[in-house]
């Protein structure tokens, strides 16, 4: 669940950090301070993508479907370590840092925070993963195609990114050669 008292390192629009923290209440209130983030986008064999419906108690988009998982660095906290971590309570995934691929640092002006792009090959069944209901309601594997649709009927509170649909459209490429 999202806890309100978590502490933010806040940096500039550069992505170097301040020195100083702000509550996650204060960061998404005010929309006034830049953060950092993880997306992890979590791919099996045949280039599908594990998405999530959010929670319903959510603070940002309840009940929405996001194509990616992660969430807010703590302060002092690495991007890997939070990969590692959010997998690990979102789905109860145990992973290694060198399991996830690096693909880039966004940077979101909406929601002010930098987020480092990671993709996971995973080809486990979704019916081994135990994730905590306050975090995800359910999950669901997507084509590229069907998510790009139902993106459009606005059941999605992302975009694709566009970068990672180079990345595994390579992926798919190699596959083939």
């Amino acid at each position: 669940m999202s806890n309100n008292t978590e502490s933010f390192d806040i940096v500039d629009e550069n992505n170097l950090p301040l020195g100083n923290t702000k509550s996650r209440s204060e960061v998404h209130t005010s929309k006034n301070y830049w953060h950092r983030a993880t997306h992890i986008w979590i791919v099996n064999e045949k280039n599908e993508i594990l998405c999530q419906q959010r929670s319903m108690i959510k603070d940002v988009f309840p009940g929405k479907w996001q194509s990616f998982f992660g969430g807010h660095l703590k302060a002092g906290q690495t991007y890997k370590d939070n990969a590692i971590e959010e997998l690990k309570e979102e789905l109860g995934l145990n992973i290694r840092e060198n399991n996830l691929q690096c693909v880039h640092v966004l940077k979101s002006e909406p929601a002010k925070h930098f987020g480092q792009v990671y993709i996971l090959r995973w080809d486990g069944n979704t019916d081994d993963l135990h994730f905590d209901d306050n975090e995800v309601k359910s999950v669901k594997w997507f084509t590229i195609d069907a998510l790009k649709q139902r993106m459009l009927t606005g059941d999605f509170c992302n975009k694709l990114d566009e970068k990672v649909k180079e990345t595994l459209s390579s992926y798919a490429a190699t596959k083939r050669d």
